[in-house]
């Protein structure tokens, strides 16, 4: 019961959100993309894309304020996310396993190389967003990786005679695994600084373009006139289900966990797929499988309930501003943010300046009042004379308030007077 009242809610939210996109995107893998075989891949993904970004479409719209303050940085992980996650990931994936379908490689080369993806993720969360976590949770995600492995192998066992790595689906399947593992590692950036709806609607969007001028390069759009009457309602089913509409609750759940965590509860898609199959297909689990399953549901339970999202710690050089904080009558210390990917909001923070500690509060976002860019900015309670160039130390306290736009600079100076009061 204590352990319910320390649980961290925005978290948990988050984690069964993505559970919930992953138990989606099973449907999809187990009933929905295999009738689509007789298609080119790419005109597949480019029509879900499409489809989808029609219905993700006016979040673009509703969020443009946001959207034209975006700088580089954020841009690049869109167009990475896009390519790699929209375009080339699903489609080297459905090109995996429409050759196992049509049996020139085994289910099992597909599975085993695609699982892979969490190690991808989980490398490049900690290289490009510095994500580190709590021991625990890497244990409950070892536990978690290997669970799938078992669950998936279990009943037949993983015949390495049955593996061909020399066949182009094996090819498919390591590009898919690392371009999906990777593209939930810049996914955690954009969403640390956009809505979330805004993102899956960018991310569909930018990705509909990518397809489409490849499906016009390889001439497979021209195979839309074999589109028939019930294609079009799996593809709207696929809307609906694994596609928009999974990607709109992942987002959201992506916003509050880190890309490790995400990753790890990504693989509740095998466990849905195979519980799926045995409820609809009464395909048994053999003991080992159950095993695997119940280790499986162990660690989801032990990431959602026991885990937490990371106070933020990082070092910044002072940098140069333009004084608005100053003539508003909260002079702040403007900070790099360049390397900096949290999420935007207000915060109570330490900083150690000079070996010295002080308590003030970190500003981290677009100024949507006055139109401009992101910026971090940190204001002290206490006057610190003779700030250079130094490199100050942050550390969080905790999370005030989300970033928002005020409707004048008096409205901004009223809330701020407000957010001081956590100063003491």
């Amino acid at each position: 019961m204590q352990k319910l009242l320390k649980l961290d809610k925005s978290w948990a939210l988050g984690a069964l959100a993505i559970m919930l996109a992953a138990l989606l995107w099973s449907l999809d893998g187990v009933f929905i993309r295999p009738k689509f075989y007789v298609l080119p891949a790419e005109l597949v993904v480019f029509l879900e894309h499409a489809l989808g970004f029609l219905v993700l479409g006016p979040f673009i719209f509703l969020s443009w304020p946001r959207i034209r303050l975006l700088k580089t940085k954020e841009w690049l992980a869109i167009g990475w996310v896009a390519f790699f996650g929209g375009a080339l990931g699903t489609i080297m994936i459905t090109k995996a396993f429409f050759a196992a379908v049509g049996g020139e490689v085994t289910f099992a080369t597909v599975v085993l190389l695609q699982k892979l993806q969490p190690v991808f993720a989980l490398v490049m969360a900690r290289l490009v967003l510095g994500e580190r976590l709590r021991r625990s949770f890497y244990a409950w995600a070892l536990l978690a990786v290997g669970a799938a492995y078992f669950l998936a192998f279990g009943k037949t066992g993983l015949k390495l005679a049955e593996i061909n790595l020399g066949h182009s689906a094996a090819f498919y399947a390591i590009v898919a695994a690392f371009a999906f593992g990777s593209s939930t590692v810049f996914g955690k950036r954009i969403v640390n600084h956009l809505d979330f709806k805004a993102t899956a609607a960018l991310r569909f969007g930018v990705t509909s373009f990518l397809v489409l001028a490849y499906s016009l390069a390889t001439g497979s759009i021209f195979s839309i006139t074999s589109v028939g009457r019930i294609y079009w309602q799996y593809l709207a089913l696929i809307v609906f289900t694994s596609g928009a509409l999974a990607m709109f609750i992942y987002y959201y759940g992506l916003k509050r966990v880190t890309a490790s965590a995400a990753t790890i509860l990504e693989l509740f898609w095998p466990f849905s797929a195979v519980a799926l199959d045995y409820f609809i297909n009464h395909n048994v689990l053999s003991p080992v499988q159950l095993a695997a399953a119940g280790a499986l549901l162990l660690a989801f339970l032990k990431i959602v309930v026991a885990e937490k999202a990371p106070k933020f710690e990082f070092s910044s050089k002072v940098s140069g501003g333009i004084g608005r904080g100053r003539r508003l009558g909260f002079p702040t210390i403007n900070l790099d943010n360049d390397k900096i990917d949290i999420n935007y909001g207000i915060y109570l923070v330490e900083s150690e300046i000079n070996g010295k500690i002080y308590k003030g509060l970190l500003h981290f976002g677009q100024k949507e009042t006055f139109a401009e860019p992101a910026s971090l900015e940190l204001y002290l309670k206490e006057t610190v004379l003779g700030i250079g160039d130094e490199i100050i130390k942050i550390k969080e306290i905790k999370k005030i308030r989300e970033v928002k736009k005020f409707a004048s600079a008096e409205e901004l100076k009223e809330q701020m007077k407000v957010d001081l009061r956590e100063l003491g």
